[in-house]
């Protein structure tokens, strides 16, 4: 199997709405460049665009991995998507952001400051979690991340002004909810694995520069859950909410 036929057989799977197996051991993409080649091949092959970028690590100053959305899965709040479109639902709550300019690639790294004197906006999100493959969440990350590292859709809040927010918002721990139908989902303790999620956008902006990727003001950046990821197995409302930022919400049909 090569790269191109992963990202032929991811392509299908969408447009079918039908599960595919994930590839052998021998057949896995050899290295995350070629992930994150298979991610570009199948926004490609659906006539899509790129609407959105999710982003992550798993610690703070951890390795960081990320992967373009189709625009025609993001979606303004209040949403609303059927259930069944997805494999499987699982919500996060998250914050993300928005650039105030287009950022073009160049020879040389893009410094912290840099990078953080061109956010324009920050906002609440809801990613929906889902996978093309039958055996996830047992599947190998290599295939995951070419497999859009998971992601099934987001729902995006009302920006709001990053200047207004630097000094005096909680980035790494903020006040949020999160409910299904009114009940909540939160957790005990909440934060963001990475930190403080405004270090990941020093990688990806790199991260693109060295594909060759423009990025784009209108994209949305989201950087991770706050709150873990939540098994939502039937129809209902999920709403999120958080301290300084506002509210997200979706209906599942």
């Amino acid at each position: 199997m090569t790269q191109y036929d992963l990202a032929h057989r991811l392509v299908e799977a969408r447009r079918q709405h039908r599960l595919i197996d994930a590839p052998p051991l021998d057949s896995l993409p050899p290295d995350a460049a070629t992930a994150y080649a298979i991610q570009q091949a199948v926004i490609a092959g659906l006539g899509d665009s790129t609407g959105a970028w999710k982003i992550g690590a798993k610690a703070p100053g951890g390795a960081a991995a990320g992967a373009p959305i189709p625009a025609s899965l993001v979606l303004p709040s209040p949403a609303r998507a059927a259930h069944a479109g997805f494999f499987r639902v699982l919500v996060e709550l998250e914050v993300a952001f928005r650039f105030a300019e287009a950022i073009e690639p160049r020879g040389r790294a893009y410094a912290r400051d840099e990078v953080l004197s061109k956010v324009g906006v920050v906002l609440p999100t809801i990613e929906i979690v889902d996978s093309r493959f039958a055996e996830w969440p047992n599947v190998a990350p290599l295939a995951q991340l070419a497999d859009a590292q998971n992601n099934g859709a987001l729902i995006t809040g009302h920006p709001v002004a990053y200047a207004g927010l630097a000094r005096g918002f909680d980035f790494v721990s903020p006040e949020l909810e999160l409910s299904f139908d009114g009940n909540s989902l939160v957790p005990e303790a909440t934060g963001n694995p990475a930190g403080d999620p405004r270090e990941l956008l020093v990688w990806f902006v790199n991260h693109c520069a060295a594909m060759g990727i423009t990025i784009e003001p209108e994209w949305t950046i989201t950087t991770g859950s706050y709150v873990g990821a939540h098994n939502v197995d039937k129809p209902g409302i999920v709403r999120g909410h958080i301290d300084g930022l506002g509210d997200v919400e979706i209906e599942l049909t």
